[in-house]
């Protein structure tokens, strides 16, 4: 200050002399520094007197000192007070350095709310606090002999770090042999001649690299450079206590079923960073394991808890961070290092799990404790180029090691163990609803089985049918209903889907999600033998059972006394009862429980209405004998109803129309009716034989409790879960397959031919044993982790996205898509043997015909009366009055017309329905005399083929086509096509009258589809592709 007297003066007017560093100050800031200067100057965060006397010079200029500090002060590090520190608010918050606000104004306005701290005694004490009780924690191992630890180090321009780290390093080490390997990534500012400066107190080795080497690849290098017979790699952010390498090698040195010995590291002071709420908070005590999405992800044990929390303890874990690792370096030989192809991140959890793998244990040492100034360097690189990184070190991770670790997580949660992950294995269980009036079996075998499930310490959650999950958390799900699709669920791939079939074995066969299952299960042998055949998979047999403790010793109710009863309700549905049971014939006292028994005016006076599940022991224990009416959709397949094992474990006999379910699970023992004659004798003998009754009840009640509680149902599912991940890996050693397709939505598909197609093209590959999932349109853009990627491109372009291996499949439509569009994907196939020709001659990538084709197993023929027409037409208008329609009418032959939108083009009549179920299509097809069919005239032009004359032929059916290129190639004379209106109404004519010859070529038009055009051979070309793919 050379004039002390214009400083004096300037002094003397702050507002001037704040306006004269407008400039530096910035004018948001210079309304700021107004509004809290009355408040700053009178707090007791500024004082003058200490500001004076620890600042010489302000005395000499007599420079008014509050106006001092808010324009020169602060910048040059004083302190307004002894209560606050400049350089420490400035250091410890970011966002008030970079503001230009002054630190004192900044806190007395903001920082007090928002409880900054402004000193370094809150950070000293709470660090010394955790040192000293963690100095007591030690356990002070003694050596017999001290190898050579060689610590390698990481460097790049971080020499504040390694100040940091190397302040009091040799004291708190305590561990006298060691060397420090110091590997530097080609720094430019301080470090290197720190580093020299520190070696000569240090037995300190320095590697200069002239580049910046990753991670991996450094420490790799560091370690070949090494001397010691254990190598531990340490970050350059480490803050060391005392003891630690000593606690760590008390752990390792004599164990060599060790692998690695991993610190507790603890967050430093916090104030800016995400971490802030974390200061001085457990951030790593060990690696763990939980599922994101289709994959893993590894995260920090601990993180955020006291650092003596009683559950963190030198304990086995999954795996240690490699910010501070010891290992025994020819374990760190054995499994090959560290993975170079990792970049910054997962190469330690890559580590853990190949010591894992070779049957070495991970341990942490939880009183080595260090404090991790964590990722200092990381901070440096910009955002999107972290997150870039994390993702592909994610998605390489999981490429390596999904399969393991799904099956060893598993294989935890089934036996409760907990190592790789904490969490317990969770079931979903599928169910109509939930509540007390509910009268769903389904709803009381998920209500017994959960409570079996959860003893064996399982998490269960129901799932009902009106509920809208949002990307489901389980491991296992359990559907009990033909009736819901559990593809609205949205389920991820790595999750074990179980069909538990306990009735309609019919309608769960014919679901078109049926083969997303992974397992299925049906409750009695012949239902396991029927789903088997047409599935042509192994179906594990599980039936219903019962809670002994819940029907057992329940004492009976005068309210419900009587001699026999029902209890189930009428839907509306014939059953045997009605027809077989008349109890006024009877001289015996009869109760009914159920809904809408005052239906039926025989069983009107013996109603009791409807009575909850948890009343139904009651009702047993108050009666001699239960008749079970087994349902038409159970009784042929033996399934044994819910009140067969109740009835029985409440001691009670049962007399069910039910034959074959009671010769599999009871040797016959069960008495069996089949007509009002039988049902009335074995009433009246068991109701007048007490001594036989009763016996007959001790040899089922002994058959029940061996074999039919809910308590062993759960053991058994437990078998089929092991057996469940076995069959699952086999998916994890194939690459993942997404198939797009054009269907805007789920709730639009059915009506998109192009799903159909691909759920037949899904279920083949999934029988392959390839994970598959189908994405609708509007779920194109989504975050999508598959190895491969199979656009059906019809009328909708896909963009294809990177490190994919993406496959085209044209199957319509090719003057949509340009050459351009073909070269972004990595392959073609197109549904045309003459397009493939031509596009071959101009497209840069591979391109190869792969036609239309057909599910044999869904396309059969099976004639029904109630499906026949004389010709038959099935597809949507789309707007357009259809060629072969056009051409058609008017006629006088019966026509059967299912599809949408005709209504402006055709009259009512020749509308049979505006849809049809994609599994019923294989009947009318069959049934009728003639199926019609025709392109697009851009299809027929290029000879793609219509999906409909694939189906129609494996169908049995005869068809007559429009022309289409190539016809007379693939189907000879056994596709009859015609040109014009007047040739498509004398061929309708010819073969009605001709069956024979119609008959023949719809045979021989089979016998081609069948042996070259099946979805099941395509999906082995498309798989046979992507076994050889190299992205």
């Amino acid at each position: 200050m050379k004039n002390k007297k214009i400083y004096r003066i300037i002094s003397k007017f702050s507002i001037f002399c704040l306006l004269l560093n407008l400039k530096n100050i910035g004018f948001k800031n210079f309304l700021i520094i107004l509004k809290g200067y009355n408040i700053t100057k009178n707090s007791k965060f500024f004082n003058n007197n200490y500001y004076i006397r620890h600042n010489k010079d302000i005395n000499f200029f007599k420079f008014d000192p509050f106006v001092h500090y808010l324009c020169y002060g602060a910048k040059e590090g004083r302190n307004p007070s002894h209560n606050f520190n400049t350089n420490f608010y400035l250091s410890k918050y970011d966002d008030v350095k970079n503001s230009n606000i002054n630190p004192l104004i900044h806190y007395c306005i903001f920082g007090i709310h928002e409880k900054r701290h402004i000193n370094y005694n809150y950070e000293t004490k709470n660090k010394n606090k955790i040192i000293k009780e963690n100095y007591v924690s030690l356990s002070c191992p003694v050596f017999e002999s001290m190898p050579l630890v060689s610590i390698i180090i990481l460097n790049r321009n971080g020499v504040d770090n390694l100040k940091r780290l190397f302040d009091n390093f040799k004291e708190n080490i305590v561990y006298s042999n060691y060397e420090v390997i110091v590997v530097d990534n080609d720094s430019n500012d301080a470090s290197i001649q720190f580093l020299k400066e520190i070696s000569k107190e240090l037995p300190l080795k320095i590697i200069r690299n002239t580049e910046n080497k990753n991670f991996s690849e450094a420490n790799n290098q560091g370690f070949r450079e090494s001397n010691g017979e254990y190598i531990l790699l340490l970050n350059n952010d480490i803050e060391t206590t005392y003891g630690w390498l000593n606690e760590m090698m008390g752990i390792i040195i004599n164990d060599n079923n060790i692998g690695s010995v991993g610190a507790k590291l603890v967050y430093p002071m916090y104030y800016d960073s995400s971490n802030k709420k974390k200061s001085f908070k457990v951030q790593h005590a060990g690696i763990a394991f939980r599922t994101d999405g289709d994959n893993f992800r590894a995260y920090n044990i601990g993180n955020g808890m006291d650092p003596f929390d009683k559950s963190i303890k030198t304990d086995t874990v999954a795996g240690v961070t490699a910010a501070a690792i010891l290992i025994k370096k020819s374990v760190y030989e054995e499994v090959g290092g560290l993975d170079e192809t990792y970049v910054y991140g997962y190469e330690d959890v890559d580590l853990a799990l190949k010591l894992l793998k070779r049957g070495y244990k991970n341990i942490l040492c939880s009183t080595a404790l260090l404090f991790h100034h964590e990722s200092s360097t990381q901070r440096k690189d910009s955002i999107k180029k972290v997150i870039k990184r994390r993702k592909e070190n994610f998605l390489y991770l999981n490429k390596i090691w999904k399969s393991y670790l799904f099956e060893k997580i598993l294989e935890e949660k089934l036996k409760c163990e907990k190592l790789l992950t904490s969490d317990s294995l969770n079931i979903g269980i599928i169910v109509t609803e939930m509540g007390p009036n509910s009268t769903a079996g389904d709803v009381f075998t998920a209500l017994e089985i959960s409570k079996e499930l959860i003893n064996l310490e399982y998490e269960v959650k129901f799932i009902t049918i009106d509920e809208k999950l949002n990307d489901p958390d389980f491991d296992i799900i359990i559907n009990l209903l033909h009736n819901y699709d559990i593809s609205n669920l949205n389920l991820k791939e790595n999750i074990i889907k179980i069909a538990w079939m306990r009735n309609w074995f019919e309608e769960w066969v014919n679901k078109l999600e049926i083969y997303d299952y992974d397992i299925y299960i049906a409750s009695s042998k012949k239902s396991c033998n029927y789903v088997s055949k047409i599935l042509n998979k192994k179906v594990f047999l599980l039936p219903i059972a019962t809670n002994p403790n819940r029907f057992n010793n329940i004492p009976p109710s005068n309210e419900y006394l009587c001699d026999y009863c029902f209890t189930g309700s009428y839907w509306n549905v014939q059953r045997e009862i009605i027809d077989f049971l008349d109890p006024d014939d009877l001289n015996y006292k009869f109760s009914i429980f159920g809904k809408n028994w005052d239906k039926i005016d025989k069983f009107e006076k013996y109603n009791k209405g409807f009575f909850e599940y948890f009343n139904i022991p009651t009702i047993y224990a108050s009666t001699s004998i239960v008749i079970d009416d087994a349902n038409h959709v159970t009784k042929k397949y033996g399934s044994v109803n819910s009140r067969v094992f109740d009835a029985i474990a409440a001691k009670k006999l049962v007399i069910t129309n039910g034959e074959i379910g009671s010769n599999e699970l009871f040797h016959g023992l069960l008495p069996s009716f089949n007509s009002k004659e039988e049902l009335n004798k074995l009433l009246r003998f068991y109701l007048e034989n007490d001594e036989i009754r009763n016996s007959k009840i001790n040899e089922l009640h002994k058959i029940v409790l061996k074999n039919h509680t809910y308590k062993k149902r759960a053991l058994e599912l437990k078998n089929i879960f092991e057996h469940a991940i076995k069959e699952k890996l086999k998916f994890f050693k194939n690459p993942s397959i997404s198939i797009m397709v054009p269907a805007p939505n789920k709730k639009s598909a059915k009506h998109w031919g192009d799903y159909h197609f691909a759920l037949a093209l899904k279920k083949q590959i999934r029988m392959k044993n390839f994970s598959t999932r189908i994405f609708f349109r509007k779920e194109w853009n989504k975050e999508n982790y598959s190895d491969v990627v199979i656009v059906l491109r019809g009328l909708h372009k896909y963009e294809t996205k990177p490190n994919q291996f993406n496959i085209m499949w044209n199957i319509s439509h090719p003057e949509l898509v340009s050459i351009g569009e073909y070269n972004s994907y990595d392959y073609i196939f197109i549904s045309s043997i003459f397009m493939a020709e031509e596009l071959s001659k101009k497209l840069k990538v591979p391109i190869k015909p792969l036609l239309q084709c057909t599910d044999e197993k869904l396309f059969f023929p099976e004639k029904s009366a109630n499906h026949a027409h004389e010709l038959l037409f099935v597809g949507n208008s789309r707007g357009v009055f259809r060629k072969i329609i056009k051409d058609l009418l008017p006629t006088k032959r019966e026509l059967g017309l299912y599809g949408q939108h005709w209504e402006k083009f055709i009259t009512k009549k020749y509308i049979s329905d505006t849809y049809i179920p994609n599994h019923e299509l294989n009947k009318l097809y069959s049934s009728c005399k003639i199926l019609l069919n025709d392109h697009w005239q851009d299809m027929a032009k290029n000879g793609f083929v219509s999906n409909r004359i694939f189906d129609g032929l494996a169908s049995g059916a005869f068809i007559i086509s429009d022309e289409f290129k190539d016809s007379k190639k693939l189907f000879g004379d056994f596709l009859v096509t015609y040109s014009d209106k007047k040739q498509l109404k004398k061929l309708i004519d010819y073969y009605i009258e001709n069956e024979d010859e119609r008959i023949e070529k719809a045979r021989i038009g089979r016998k081609i589809v069948l042996n070259n055009h099946t979805f099941e051979k395509r999906a082995e070309e498309i798989l046979e592709l992507i076994k050889n793919f190299k992205k």
